[in-house]
C-alpha cells in the first residue's frame, strides 16, 4: 500500500535545499483581495519585499476548506497513495489541522489519513514532517512515526524577538494602545512557542540587539546542558538576520545552522521584522 508524508505550507519545506518526499497542503494569503497559495503563488522573499514597499499592507491569511483539503487527498490517491502522515500547524494557531480532520472524516472509507499536531510552527513544524519522510523511507510504521514525534514535540521551542509591532498592530494582534506603548518606549517583545503550542510573550526589552542577546540566555537555560540541534528563524530583515548569526556564534558558539525563512502565511502574522532561533533537544 503506498503511503505518504504530507506537511501544511507553514512548515517552511518550499525553502528546504535537500530532497525529501514530503508533499505540501497549501494556506492561502491574500493581499488586497486577491489570493496566492502559500509557498507555490507567492515565496517568501517577494512577501517580504512587497511588505517593505507597502508598510500599510494588511494581509490576510486562510485556512484550506474542507472541500479543497478533500480534492488534495484525492489527487494523491489518483496517483496511487491510500495512507497519509500529516503534519500540521498547531491546531491553536489554525483551523487548518481541524480542516483536515474534518476531511479526513469524510474520506475514511476510501483511505487512511493519520494526522498529527506538531504544536508549533514554521520550520519546527518542517522538522517533524522532515523526521516523519525518513522514518517512513526506512519502512517504519504509522504507529512508529508517531512516537518518535510525539518524543520530539516534548523537547523542542521556539524564541523570536520583534523589531517592529507595526504588523502585530494592523492585523489585530496588538492593540492600538500597546502599540503606542510599544514604539514611546521602544519595547522588543521576546516571544516563544510553547509545548501547548501557544505563542507567549515571554520578554519585554527596549533593544532589539539587546533583545537577541537574551534570547541565547533562554536557550542555555531551556537546553539546560543538553546537546540540541538549532536553526535560525527569520522573516525579511538580512541586517537583523546578520547579526543575530554572529550573536549566536559569539555567545552559544552555534555557527553554520540552517537559515529558515517564514512562509507568507507566517509573516502575514508577524511582520518582516522577527528573528529567532528553534531548538530540539537531542536524544
Amino acid at each position: 500500500m503506498k503511503r505518504a508524508i504530507v506537511d501544511t505550507s507553514t512548515g517552511g519545506l518550499d525553502y528546504y535545499p535537500f530532497e525529501h518526499h514530503v508533499h505540501i497542503l497549501r494556506i492561502k494569503i491574500f493581499l488586497d483581495e486577491k489570493g496566492f497559495l502559500d509557498g507555490s503563488e507567492l515565496k517568501a522573499d517577494e512577501f517580504y519585499r512587497l511588505m517593505r514597499e507597502h508598510p500599510d499592507m494588511v494581509p490576510k491569511t486562510s485556512q484550506p476548506s474542507v472541500g479543497e483539503v478533500i480534492a488534495f487527498f484525492e489527487h494523491l490517491y489518483a496517483e496511487g497513495y491510500q495512507e497519509f502522515f500529516v503534519v500540521t500547524i498547531a491546531s491553536v494557531l489554525s483551523g487548518t489541522h481541524n480542516a483536515i480532520t474534518l476531511a479526513a472524516e469524510e474520506l475514511k472509507d476510501k483511505m487512511n489519513i493519520r494526522i498529527f499536531d506538531s504544536k508549533t510552527v514554521c520550520f519546527s513544524e518542517g522538522l517533524f514532517a522532515l523526521e516523519a519522510d525518513k522514518m517512513l523511507q526506512m519502512g517504519k510504521s504509522f504507529d512508529e512515526i508517531e512516537e518518535k514525534l510525539s518524543d520530539m514535540r516534548k523537547k523542542n521551542t521556539i524564541f523570536f524577538a520583534v523589531d517592529s509591532l507595526t504588523q502585530l498592530v494592523l492585523n489585530g494582534r496588538l492593540s492600538g494602545a500597546q502599540a503606542f506603548m510599544g514604539k514611546l518606549l521602544k519595547i522588543k517583545p521576546i516571544l516563544q512557542v510553547q509545548e501547548s503550542g501557544h505563542i507567549v510573550s515571554i520578554e519585554k526589552i527596549r533593544n532589539i540587539k539587546n533583545a537577541l542577546s537574551s534570547i541565547t540566555s533562554k536557550v542555555q537555560a531551556y537546553a539546560n546542558g543538553r546537546a540540541f540541534d538549532a536553526y535560525i528563524l527569520y522573516t525579511g530583515n538580512p541586517r537583523l538576520r546578520d547579526f543575530f548569526v554572529e550573536t549566536l556564534k559569539i555567545e552559544l558558539g552555534l555557527e553554520n545552522l540552517y537559515e529558515a525563512p517564514s512562509t507568507p502565511v507566517v509573516g502575514a502574522h508577524i511582520g518582516p521584522d522577527v528573528i529567532g532561533v528553534g531548538i530540539f533537544i537531542k536524544d
